[in-house]
């Protein structure tokens, strides 16, 4: 009892915590039309216009109009911009002109000593602009991807560093030479744009819709931004493989559509629904398109069909090899062809000595390269695989590469 509560100590004291989540300085959610800051600072928040309180993606969002629309925080939110820190939340723009301004941090129509995010319509382009003085300042340009209608955006400062990820990818990177101070009396706003009122620029306020704006006094990392980030007007689905004669269960993600509309709706149980029931007669990718405010985005589920009578029960796939280093990519090692397992009797890995390091009954669950809570060494490891095809058993054998 002594070491655990010895244990608990060292981990509050020095605050580190076991599955925390990043507190937010400044959360907006605009839930229930509210602009009320609940984040641990509880700034003031300041309106001016009359954004209209519409569907977000978690309860309510702003929409701006793109003439007057804008939303300020008081100074005490200033402290977090000295030092690392993080700007994350939705957004769908309906801006046709340049330039805008969609986030800002500054208080006149100068650069210096200011960050924004704008958005460039004729490129189709967001720019992340941190200026440290006349002659120091850095540029992130990310192209916008035109199937989706929200986006994710987080901007990042971690130390010289400063990062964009867009839609739960790193779009941009890059290293200021110094660290920027940025002016104390900036002011940080949505939709605000000081150029606006000087002629000799092209500006233009943001017209768009916001939703759960969050500022972080830490610089979050890839990870984290992942397990926050929303599938909007997303399928959930993963493309998949199933008998000819089945169906599936579509599930999907939030959506403020106005509209959408469906493909190769012959296939559906009813296409007038988000999630039908989809049941193909050949292998087939089935879209569905949103639109709202007249903007048009998509996703799609590709479904092959396997004739169950022409299947080889041999014919059961493992990869030669995975990388389980946390990047997303190839990071759990299973049965590739699920489909052809009707029941799976046992799926056991061993490494070298004949220690099994990895056991299921489970066709759906996959190794993620650790034993016993801990990663477990590069190398070769043999798996077994027992299981029932078509009434009949099988067992497959072979070797993995584990690469780190």
């Amino acid at each position: 009892m002594y070491n655990k509560l010895l244990l608990l100590f060292i981990f509050i004291s020095t605050g580190i915590y076991l599955n925390a989540q990043p507190i937010p300085v400044v959360d907006l959610s605009f839930d229930a039309c509210s602009v009320i800051d609940s984040g641990t600072i509880k700034s003031n928040v300041k309106v001016s216009g009359n954004p209209e309180c519409v569907c977000g993606l978690v309860g309510d969002s702003y929409e701006f109009d793109g003439v007057s629309d804008a939303v300020y925080f008081d100074s005490s939110v200033n402290y977090v911009f000295n030092s690392d820190f993080t700007i994350e939340f939705y957004f769908s723009v309906y801006n046709t002109q340049d330039i805008v301004d969609i986030v800002s941090f500054k208080n006149e129509c100068v650069s210096d000593s200011s960050f924004s995010l704008q958005y460039l319509p004729s490129i189709n382009q967001l720019r992340f602009y941190a200026n440290h003085s006349q002659f120091k300042s850095i540029e992130i340009d990310v192209p916008l991807d035109d199937s989706k209608c929200w986006h994710h955006i987080a901007l990042v400062r971690k130390e010289y560093d400063y990062f964009v990820f867009l839609d739960g990818k790193k779009a941009g990177q890059m290293m200021a030479d110094r660290l920027y101070a940025f002016a104390p009396d900036n002011i940080l706003s949505i939709a605000n744009n000081p150029c606006v009122e000087d002629a000799g620029f092209n500006y233009y306020r943001f017209k768009g819709r916001v939703d759960q704006f969050k500022v972080y006094d830490q610089a979050l990392n890839e990870i984290v931004l992942a397990e926050v980030e929303l599938p909007s007007d997303m399928v959930l689905n993963q493309d998949t493989t199933i008998y000819l004669g089945d169906g599936i269960q579509v599930e999907m993600g939030p959506t403020c559509a106005d509209n959408f509309n469906w493909s190769n709706k012959a296939d559906l149980d009813d296409p007038d629904i988000l999630t039908p029931v989809i049941t193909p007669q050949k292998s087939t990718i089935y879209y569905i398109y949103f639109q709202m405010k007249g903007k048009t985005c998509y996703d799609s589920l590709y479904i092959h069909i396997q004739d169950k009578d022409a299947l080889n029960c041999k014919d059961l796939l493992l990869p030669n090899s995975f990388t389980p280093n946390g990047d997303g990519l190839n990071d759990l090692y299973g049965i590739s062809n699920k489909f052809i397992v009707d029941e799976l009797k046992s799926f056991d890995i061993y490494n070298r000595t004949g220690t099994r390091v990895f056991h299921t009954d489970n066709k759906n669950e996959n190794w993620d390269g650790f034993y016993n809570s801990k990663k477990i060494n590069p190398g070769k490891y043999v798996y077994k695989v027992e299981y029932v095809c078509k009434e009949k058993q099988y067992l497959k054998q072979g070797i993995i590469n584990l690469l780190r």
